[in-house]
């Protein structure tokens, strides 16, 4: 008989032991638990960055800067009431139609646009000498257009897959593709020697008349 209430005794404790490692253990984790919910998350940007200045090529790392330091959302001015010189210089692909009767003209044109950024300069010594680099269009900011003469393709859109050419100055360039329908006088009289002239006028979008200078 006190054999047995031995062996039983010697049980519980057993039980009891158990069940006090396992509360313990089950606090530990909640504590764990909660002091990665209470934790300051990581800014994300930062540690992507860190990641590439210590293990990644440098073109990589300066990628990894530009996007850090792009600014697509707002004009890339220093202060507020900063003008913005926006180089624009056109080109022709081909006159797809020509409508003489109507007067008007569709073009397959382009623009070659460049500006500076003042958020984007970067010194070519940190980066193996890096120079000069490409990045995709919709990590900066980009201006908007407007064709005057234009009855249809007003306003030139950006490609989703654009690229954008970057200089370690902060210059940004970039080839906008157009098609625009225009109104082009026509005077066929000395067809065929005749010489036609269209002129296009571009500005900045009316929309946003103090965001260039």
């Amino acid at each position: 008989m006190s054999l047995r209430f031995w062996l039983t005794t010697l049980a519980l404790v057993q039980l009891l032991h158990s069940s006090n490692a396992f509360v313990a253990n089950k606090k530990r984790q909640n504590t764990i638990e909660l002091g990665r919910i209470g934790a300051k998350p990581e800014d994300e940007n930062e540690q992507d960055y860190s990641e590439m200045e210590q293990y990644q090529d440098p073109n990589s790392r300066l990628s990894a800067y530009i996007r850090k330091k792009a600014r697509y959302y707002h004009r890339p001015t220093l202060h507020a009431h900063d003008c913005i010189d926006i180089h624009v210089s056109a080109g022709l692909y081909q006159v797809v139609e020509l409508d003489q009767r109507n007067n008007l003209a569709t073009l397959s044109a382009y623009f070659d646009v460049w500006w500076f950024d003042k958020f984007l300069p970067w010194n070519a010594t940190d980066f193996d000498g890096i120079t000069l680099t490409f990045v995709p269009a919709k990590w900066v900011w980009k201006p908007e257009f407007y064709l005057y003469h234009s009855i249809q393709g007003r306003t030139p859109e950006y490609a989703a897959d654009a690229t954008a050419e970057i200089r370690s100055d902060g210059r940004v360039r970039m080839f906008i593709p157009i098609t625009s329908r225009a109104l082009c006088p026509i005077n066929v009289k000395y067809f065929p020697f005749d010489t036609q002239n269209c002129s296009f006028y571009v500005s900045h979008s009316p929309k946003n008349q103090s965001a260039y200078g």
